[in-house]
């Protein structure tokens, strides 16, 4: 297959890494953060859960009214806050990344539990998304879409434990690039391994 589009961003628009964000944001990415282990891992009674809800919808009061386009939010775009300042994300970092791979740091919480305290089986492909996306544009490949996401289970994932995600760029044919990937503890022992490809969008795709 040959690249008919070495230039082309395909139809997304740029958007760039965050350098300056507040220091305010770290600080409500990890209450959130916070708020989403309690929300699953307590039973306070219903009267509390309403005072609960009351401040949240303060909260959202507040932001309300301050929406912005895609390329002009500062959430999801952070380096430099675990989860890239993006609530959803599990809160790891990029320790390494150039051509050669991309290496990642962190653990999981309460809110990624799946059953008996490992991680859901579910949350592990969404981090290994993002790793895949992070090699490719480490590699100066811009912009892809995941094509397809193979995710081998070796062992239990424990929450609350630090571990490390590598991504290595296997082969490149034409748009396509393939990438193999691994999860391991911090004694080493691998807890998943994934494949996936990654196809670089043409001018005409969204």
């Amino acid at each position: 297959m040959t690249d008919t589009a070495p230039t082309a961003r395909g139809g997304f628009p740029e958007v760039r890494p965050v350098e300056d964000a507040p220091e305010e944001l770290g600080r409500f990415v990890t209450a959130l953060r916070r708020l989403h282990d309690l929300t699953v891992s307590t039973d306070p009674g219903g009267a509390l859960w309403a005072e609960a809800a009351s401040h949240l919808e303060s909260a959202c009061a507040l932001l309300d009214g301050h929406q912005v386009p895609e390329t002009k939010a500062v959430a999801g775009r952070v380096l430099t806050i675990p989860g890239l300042a993006h609530p959803l994300m599990p809160p790891w970092t990029v320790d390494e990344a150039g051509a050669d791979g991309v290496t990642m740091a962190g653990h999981f919480t309460e809110a990624h539990v799946g059953g008996n305290r490992a991680v859901h089986g579910g949350i592990i492909p969404l981090l290994y998304d993002w790793l895949l996306g992070m090699t490719v544009t480490a590699a100066g490949i811009f912009l892809t879409r995941t094509a397809y996401l193979h995710v081998d289970y070796r062992k239990i994932t424990p929450i609350d434990e630090p571990l490390v995600a590598r991504g290595e760029i296997r082969d490149i044919d034409g748009r396509k690039v393939f990438i193999e990937a691994t999860m391991t503890s911090a004694d080493g022992a691998v807890l998943s391994e994934a494949s996936g490809l990654m196809v670089r969008l043409l001018p005409h795709q969204p």
